[in-house]
């Protein structure tokens, strides 16, 4: 166990709350509260200050659904309360519980997927595309085109971004797919193709192509080669080469 000087500089100051709330449903009443909570998590989307609110169910007990929750502060958490239909939706999710939620107070710390505001980074960073380490002739693809990663170059915490040129009528050399992360393509000159797992399909100038993460895929420039714009959310690891996987 780390010490409270070791963990504490990983704190904001003034910081972001968490908490677990753990709801018992009724006897068989589970599966509706649980939809409910969803209701609610989706109502919050939008909300300023959540940057988490997941409904997970007891694999052991349906009717017991625990919820995991992270707000900027206490008085986004606070004013999310006051939004239209929250009371509402706070007495139906009532009425299906047995007693009242169980609430366990949490300081966030650090983490997969947390990310501190607070955190001291520069206001905006620029940097010239071309200047960027084109990684296709580090590793011997300069045949096949261009690959230039930019997001440690941008100094970007939560956001992917790349920029790929494939040379006239040359393929990707291997697919790739994610477990986390959505992506979007965008055709910023040129056109060609693109096999997004069972499909092909054709791409030209200013075409967007946004890809599930676990769809596999790969490009293909066309006659006149073909560069895209990538970005998505950045996850460190979230990524898998499928080598041989649009031969022939």
């Amino acid at each position: 166990m780390i010490s409270e000087p070791e963990w504490a500089r990983y704190a904001p100051e003034m910081g972001k709350i968490g908490r677990y709330a753990k709801a018992k449903a009724k006897a068989g009443k589970g599966e509706e509260l649980a939809t409910k909570m969803l209701e609610v998590a989706a109502g919050l989307e939008s909300v300023r200050g959540c940057e988490m609110y997941v409904v997970n169910q007891a694999a052991d007990d349906p009717d017991t659904v625990w919820i995991t929750e992270i707000w900027s502060d206490e008085e986004a958490m606070s004013a999310s309360l006051q939004q239209d239909g929250a009371q509402a939706r706070i007495a139906e999710v009532l009425e299906l519980m047995e007693g009242r939620p169980q609430l366990t107070e949490l300081k966030p710390l650090a983490g997969v997927g947390y990310v501190d505001a607070n955190e001291e980074v520069a206001p905006y960073t620029v940097v010239s595309l071309p200047s960027v380490e084109d990684l296709a002739v580090k590793h011997g693809f300069s045949e096949m085109g261009e690959a230039r990663f930019v997001t440690e170059a941008l100094g970007a915490r939560t956001t992917g971004a790349a920029l790929q040129r494939l040379n006239p009528g040359k393929r990707q050399m291997f697919g790739h797919r994610h477990d986390r992360a959505e992506e979007v393509y965008v055709v910023i000159e040129g056109g060609g193709k693109a096999k997004l797992d069972d499909d092909v399909i054709e791409l030209s100038m200013l075409d967007a192509v946004r890809v599930a993460p676990h769809v596999t895929r790969a490009f293909e420039g066309g006659p006149e080669g073909m560069q895209l714009l990538v970005f998505g959310p950045r996850h460190r690891g979230d990524g898998e080469v499928v080598n041989g996987w649009w031969d022939g």
